[in-house]
C-alpha cells in the first residue's frame, strides 16, 4: 500500500514538473510536499486501526505459588526444577508421623464410640425391659388392691385393716418403680443419643486426620515444572502464602499478551486472526486469534487505604492489553515464559491495508536473528 502510493505521488510529481511544464517555485514544492505527508499520514493512521501491530508482545503462563495445607519437616524432594511433570506427579513430601498418630488415635476413638454405642444400645434394652416388669408390678398391685377394698366393702370384718394397709402400701411402692423405671429408660435414651452423635464428631475428626495426613505428599496441581525451589530435605515448612516452597508454572494454557495504544484497538474484535514472531523463534511465524481485550489496567486501580489518592498522580498513557491464543498444532512449548515478540492484528475493517503489517511482520521474524535489543 505504502509503495504503490509512493508510486502515485512520484508519478504526479512528474507530471506536475515534467508534463505540465510548472516552474519549481516556492508554492508548487510546498504544495507537493503536503500532499505527500497527508497521503503518507492517513495511510499510516489507517493501516494501524485496521491492522495493528504491536512490538510489545510476551509470552505468559499462570504461577501457582507452592504452599502446604499443613506444616512439617521436608522428607523427599522428587521434582527437579525446571523438569516437565503432569498433574498429580509428587512434588515433595512432609514427614507424615505426626499425622500418622493422629489418624490412628481418632481411629480408636472412632472404634469406642462405636462401642459405647452397642452397650448403651443395650442398655435402653435392659431399661425397657426394667419398665416393663415394673408395669406389670403395678397391674399386679393394683389389682391386688381392688380386690382387698371390695371385700372390706362388703365385709369389713373379712379382712383387717393390716392387709389393706400392705395392699396399698405395696401399691404405691409398684408405682415408685416403674416411675424409676422410666427415668432410667430416658437416662439410658439420651445417653445413646449423646453417643451416637458424638461418632458423628469423632468421623469428622478422623476425616480431617486423614485429610492432613494426605497433605503430607505435595502434588502438582497440572501440567508443568517447578522453578526457584527454596526447600531442601530437612527444611520445616508452614502452611502460609507467604512463605511458597517454590513457584509452579503452569503448562496446560500458554497465551500471549500484547500492550497497543486504545485509538489502535478501535475494530479490534474477539475471534481476529493475529500473526506473531518472537525473538527466542526467529524466522518462524505464528499464527493465533484474539481472545479479549482486557478491561481494567493497573492505573485506573484505586487501593483501599488511610490516604487519599492525589489527582497530581492520575493519569494513563492509554495503553490496554490484548490476550492472545495460539491456534491448535502450533509449537507452543518451544516459547519460553516472558519470550518477548510482535504481533499483528487483522481485523475485518480496511483489510487492503493489512498487507502493510503482513510485510513487517515477516520482516520482524527475520530481523530477529539480529543481535539487536
Amino acid at each position: 500500500m505504502i509503495a504503490f502510493m509512493t508510486i502515485i505521488y512520484v508519478a504526479l510529481v512528474v507530471l506536475v514538473f515534467k508534463v505540465f511544464k510548472v516552474k519549481p517555485s516556492r508554492w508548487p514544492i510546498a504544495l507537493l510536499a503536503t500532499i505527500g505527508i497527508l497521503m503518507l499520514g492517513i495511510i499510516v493512521v489507517l493501516w494501524t486501526i485496521a491492522a495493528p501491530i504491536s512490538t510489545r508482545a510476551v509470552v505468559s503462563r499462570y504461577v501457582i505459588q507452592i504452599v502446604p495445607i499443613v506444616k512439617g519437616q521436608v522428607i523427599s524432594i522428587p521434582a527437579e526444577p525446571n523438569v516437565p511433570l503432569k498433574k498429580g506427579e509428587v512434588l515433595y513430601e512432609i514427614d507424615p508421623t505426626p499425622y500418622e498418630y493422629q489418624v490412628n488415635l481418632s481411629t480408636a476413638q472412632l472404634a469406642a464410640a462405636k462401642s459405647n454405642v452397642t452397650q448403651l444400645e443395650a442398655s435402653v434394652r435392659v431399661a425397657k425391659a426394667t419398665v416393663e416388669k415394673a408395669e406389670a408390678d403395678v397391674a399386679t398391685n393394683q389389682a391386688a388392691s381392688d380386690v382387698a377394698l371390695a371385700i372390706n366393702k362388703e365385709n369389713p370384718q373379712a379382712i383387717s385393716k393390716l392387709k389393706m394397709v400392705q395392699a396399698k402400701e405395696s401399691l404405691a411402692a409398684a408405682q415408685a418403680a416403674l416411675a424409676q423405671a422410666k427415668a432410667s429408660e430416658d437416662q439410658a435414651k439420651a445417653a445413646l443419643v449423646s453417643a451416637q452423635d458424638n461418632i458423628g464428631v469423632v468421623e469428622s475428626q478422623l476425616e480431617t486426620a486423614e485429610f492432613n495426613l494426605s497433605g503430607c505428599t505435595v502434588k502438582a496441581p497440572t501440567d508443568g515444572f517447578v522453578t526457584d525451589w527454596q526447600i531442601r530435605e530437612g527444611t520445616y515448612v508452614v502452611a502460609m502464602p507467604f512463605a511458597a516452597a517454590g513457584t509452579f508454572i503452569d503448562t496446560e494454557e500458554t497465551m500471549v499478551v500484547a500492550s497497543l495504544p486504545a485509538q489502535m484497538l478501535l475494530h479490534v474484535q474477539p475471534g481476529n486472526p493475529v500473526e506473531l514472531a518472537f525473538k527466542s523463534q526467529p524466522g518462524k511465524l505464528f499464527r493465533g486469534k484474539v481472545e479479549n481485550i482486557l478491561q481494567a489496567t493497573g492505573e485506573g486501580q484505586f487501593t483501599t487505604g488511610g490516604k487519599l489518592p492525589s489527582a497530581a498522580q492520575l493519569g494513563s498513557p492509554g495503553i490496554l492489553a490484548v490476550k492472545i491464543s495460539l491456534d491448535e498444532g502450533q509449537p507452543i512449548d518451544e516459547l519460553e515464559m516472558g519470550a518477548a515478540g510482535s504481533v499483528a492484528i487483522y481485523t475485518d475493517w480496511g483489510k487492503p491495508f493489512a498487507m502493510i503489517s503482513k510485510v513487517t511482520i515477516r520482516l520482524k521474524k527475520w530481523a530477529y536473528f539480529l543481535p539487536l535489543p
